[in-house]
């Protein structure tokens, strides 16, 4: 997977964008999240006979222009989940880089391996920069902010999430162009009562290279 150069990653901020035709795409294929991986046994005992992991397939291109690294997402959704309260869940999406080179990304990490979490969610007004070291530990994380946002057309969802390249703080992923990086996505259907780690997601870490 490869991060194209642009001249302006400020362009791409807007997931509409037509400019994000002109960037290379992949599809890469989801799986639900393991049923013996959840870590509260209420998910254990609800889903047992429910499908975690509605979105099988997203749509993946990136971009930076030496500054700032820009990740558009698109899945095909139809419905529009914005809301979270009782009984209703937010359309969410992640993109995924493990802080250390061994943490697993199927529990996001481990105690001493951890993942950090560019986490897009319907209902809140801007993107969060997470961190988890294992299902369920997901917390803010130290230093940067991230950029981005959503708009749902025609039954799917565009969403872009951007991070400067260098950022402080040792939750944040490195990034560098022409060092390759690992990355992985996840993704919540709402209307599928999808939240936390009930979810889809991309089973292996796959290689993110920045074109220098």
């Amino acid at each position: 997977m490869k991060a194209s150069k642009v001249s302006d990653v400020g362009a791409l901020l807007d997931p509409s964008s037509a400019k994000w035709q002109k960037v290379e795409r992949e599809v890469v294929d989801l799986v639900g999240m393991p049923l013996h991986l959840q870590t509260s046994r209420y998910v254990r005992t609800v889903w047992a006979d429910k499908l975690i992991g509605k979105v099988r397939a997203v749509s993946v291109r990136a971009a930076h222009d030496g500054e700032r690294v820009a990740i558009q997402l698109e899945w095909t959704d139809d419905t529009q989940n914005t809301e979270f309260a009782e009984r209703l869940f937010p359309d969410a999406a992640a993109v995924l880089f493990p802080v250390a080179a061994d943490a697993p990304i199927a529990t996001l990490g481990t105690a001493e391996a951890g993942v950090n979490e560019w986490l897009w969610r319907a209902d809140l007004e801007q993107p969060e920069n997470r961190v988890a070291h294992g299902l369920g530990t997901d917390a803010p994380a130290d230093g940067a902010a991230i950029d981005g946002g959503g708009a749902w057309k025609d039954g799917r969802w565009s969403v872009v999430l951007s991070r400067p390249l260098k950022a402080k703080g040792s939750d944040n992923v490195k990034l560098t162009p022409g060092k390759p990086v690992k990355v992985g996505f996840s993704i919540w259907e709402g209307s599928n009562r999808e939240r936390g780690d009930v979810r889809s997601y991309s089973r292996q870490w796959r290689e993110l290279a920045l074109e220098p």
